[in-house]
């Protein structure tokens, strides 16, 4: 497929106008002639000005439009200007069609085969309109260190390569057409907001994590469609994080009619007097949080196992099944072997490719383009690529590891036991 379009670059010119004037001294006697007059600016001159904070804005929200565009967040979320990306780039479209059974290409028993892999990435948040709801503060720390902002939902931000000043300039891009602020509603009572959470049921759906939710046994008929329910419970955020993360003058007016702030939403509108809307707002904005969410422990690696282990088994048990979406074979894809082999995702290719045994043992590219084993040590002695998938277990603790990114990047960590089979066939001379 076609690499995206070109970086629009942007440039501010500050026009900048130097006037002399040359004054001859005097001298006695005699008097010298007059001096010349100052040379006056012409009709046409523009004098100085200093650069405005319009202007340092609209740098900075063109830099995070080039950096949205070279991180190709397309692939995953729509709601952006340039619109999605074509189908066979798009991993969320594919994965929808291909679990829908809409895919144009296999015959039935390949997609069906396809269909047994596709588990995640069917189901992400559109990216517009976030001006009005976030605050562009959240999302630039969120890009800095993602936390698990909606637990029902398998996939997670990926650790990016940005730096402070790209999250604060991907922020101000997302964040570009917010409405003015204004003031919040103060006079609800957090306690019967909590209640209201119950009642409404909202709970079917969010997490309230660390917010002692009043012992509610409440019935009744979901506030969701059918056909929305699915989507809707993965995509639902954790409402601990609303008081970092919403804008605080609009989530009464998110409340009142979610479509009109996101037409895309699949919060449903709640029939609420505007009482109950200040109390809900007050639980979602003073509730105590008495409780810090559990971390998840990093976990200990199997031993090596004492049996035999082959190419075949390690392929179809582990890079097969989520390695080979990123690490492929770029023939057949029109050259594109995925953001680990080829690039893509702001990461340059590396030529990591997991489509055969003689890829695998080619490794990767390193920033200087020579080529290094993915079973070189670590300094502690670690192959690299269990080094990495370990790595993905400790991002997900929120420890990530200096200099490692862990693998599958985004997804749920492999299984202890998917990588004491690639470490047993490391361990084991990598045998065919």
């Amino acid at each position: 497929m076609p690499s995206p379009s070109p970086t629009r670059r942007v440039t501010l010119l500050a026009l900048l106008t130097a006037l002399s004037v040359a004054c001859a001294p005097r001298a006695e006697p005699p008097p010298t002639p007059p001096s010349r007059p100052a040379v006056q600016p012409r009709a046409t001159d523009t004098p100085p000005t200093a650069p405005t904070p319009e202007a340092d804005r609209d740098l900075l929200v063109a830099r995070g439009a080039h950096l949205v565009e070279a991180a190709q967040c397309n692939r995953c979320h729509d709601g952006l200007p340039s619109g999605p990306a074509p189908r066979d780039k798009h991993c969320v479209h594919c994965h929808q069609q291909i679990h829908d059974r809409t895919f144009e290409q296999g015959d039935v028993a390949t997609q069906d085969r396809w269909r047994a892999h596709i588990i995640h990435l069917r189901a992400v948040p559109s990216l517009a309109d976030l001006g009005e709801r976030l605050r562009p503060d959240w999302i630039a720390g969120y890009l800095r260190a993602p936390v698990d902002l909606r637990p029902r939902l398998d996939a997670t931000m990926p650790r990016f390569a940005f730096t402070d000043a790209d999250t604060d300039a991907i922020a101000a891009f997302l964040t570009r057409d917010a409405s003015p602020t204004g003031p919040a509603p103060t006079d609800g009572d957090p306690a019967n907001g909590l209640r209201l959470l119950l009642l409404r049921r909202c709970t079917i759906c969010h997490a309230y994590s660390g917010a002692d939710l009043p012992p509610i046994n409440t019935t009744g008929p979901v506030p969701c469609r059918p056909d929305q329910c699915a989507a809707a419970f993965k995509l639902a955020p954790d409402l601990r994080h609303t008081r970092d993360r919403f804008r605080r003058d609009r989530l009464d007016a998110w409340l009142r009619d979610p479509a009109a702030m996101h037409p895309g939403t699949l919060m449903p509108r709640l029939t609420l007097t505007d009482a109950e809307r200040h109390d809900l707002v007050a639980a979602l904005l003073r509730s105590p949080l008495t409780r810090e969410p559990e971390a998840a422990p990093i976990p200990t690696r199997l031993p090596v196992l004492t049996r035999a282990v082959g190419w075949d088994e390690v392929e179809r048990r582990v890079f097969k099944t989520v390695c080979w979406h990123c690490h492929a074979d770029p023939e057949l894809a029109d050259g594109d072997g995925g953001p680990g082999n080829t690039g893509g995702l702001g990461f340059p290719g590396r030529g990591v490719s997991f489509a055969t045994y003689d890829a695998t043992l080619a490794g990767r590219r390193n920033d200087d383009g020579r080529r290094q084993s993915l079973f070189d040590p670590t300094p502690d002695g670690t192959p690299r690529l269990v080094a990495v998938l370990m790595a993905r277990h400790a991002e997900v603790a929120g420890q990530p590891v200096d200099g490692l990114r862990g693998m599958p990047l985004g997804l749920p960590p492999m299984s202890l036991e998917q990588i004491q089979l690639v470490e047993t066939w490391i361990a084991q001379g990598r045998p065919r």
